[in-house]
């Protein structure tokens, strides 16, 4: 549990829930030691609010929440009573992460039956050597592939976000190191979103604890972060060096050895 922004966070079996200072109607600590900080929001009709519990380690840290919340909330009782003014921020993967996942899972088991069945075909036709280029072939194949591909829908991503994302700024939340940083950003209807940021994210102000994100509006949980020019130039140049002649030497052994059969 945590105020920022206006609002009580509370993370609870796996849930956060955003409770504006307007829905409270009071806080308090309680339970063993005074480690647990209690948030009660307004009733209706007579009935009381539902109380938000969280217990702690620390019990000065109970407290300071408490104040922080009873000394910011405001006094009168809004007319829908708390509960409704309470907002679900959903942190699980979305419905189009979820399909974009099944689709990767697809595309995957599909090259797979391709290669293995290309390899078994040429085999049994009496072609061993031709197997064997068209095994090699793959092999060269597959790193290429994950280099364009890879670079290419990163870039699709950037290039779509850029045109209709929203910028804020994301803080380091301490979780992480080197090259694998976790931050975390609050869209615009106060949900808060953790990404893991790119390596060559420049620094806000030369500050590495703050990148720049863009988010879409669509979809919040979705997120990149602005990269220097830079930055691009010589992604593009490793992809163009290293990714296209692998892909372009897989595809002469495998599908070459495979064509060259009905020649």
């Amino acid at each position: 549990m945590w105020l920022e922004a206006g609002a009580v966070w509370v993370q609870q079996r796996g849930e956060t829930r955003r409770i504006p200072l307007a829905a409270v109607e009071e806080a308090r600590v309680t339970g063993r030691g005074g480690r647990t900080a209690e948030v009660a929001l307004w009733g209706r009709d007579g009935v009381p609010g539902p109380v938000f519990a969280v217990a702690g380690r620390d019990a000065a840290a109970a407290a300071r929440l408490v104040e922080a919340v009873d000394r910011a909330r405001p006094v009168t009782r809004p007319p829908q009573g708390g509960a409704a003014l309470v907002d679900v921020v959903p942190t699980g993967p979305s419905e189009a992460v979820r399909r974009s996942r099944r689709r990767s899972r697809a595309e995957v088991f599909a090259v797979l039956a391709v290669y293995l069945g290309g390899m078994a075909g040429l085999a049994l036709a009496g072609e061993p050597a031709r197997a064997m280029l068209w095994m090699a072939g793959g092999l060269v194949l597959a790193p290429g592939l994950l280099v364009v591909s890879f670079a290419a829908a990163g870039a699709r991503r950037h290039w779509a976000l850029r045109k209709r994302g929203i910028s804020v700024v994301a803080r380091w939340t301490g979780k992480g190191s080197g090259t694998r940083k976790y931050f975390q950003y609050t869209d615009l209807e106060g949900g808060r979103h953790e990404i893991v940021a790119d390596y060559a994210a420049p620094g806000l102000g030369g500050d590495p604890n703050r990148v720049q994100v863009v988010y879409d509006p669509e979809d919040p949980a979705r997120a990149v972060c602005t990269l220097a020019v830079r930055t691009w130039v010589w992604r593009t140049a490793g992809v163009v060096l290293v990714g296209v002649p692998l892909l372009l030497l897989g595809l002469a052994l495998s599908v070459g050895s495979a064509v060259s059969l009905f020649l």
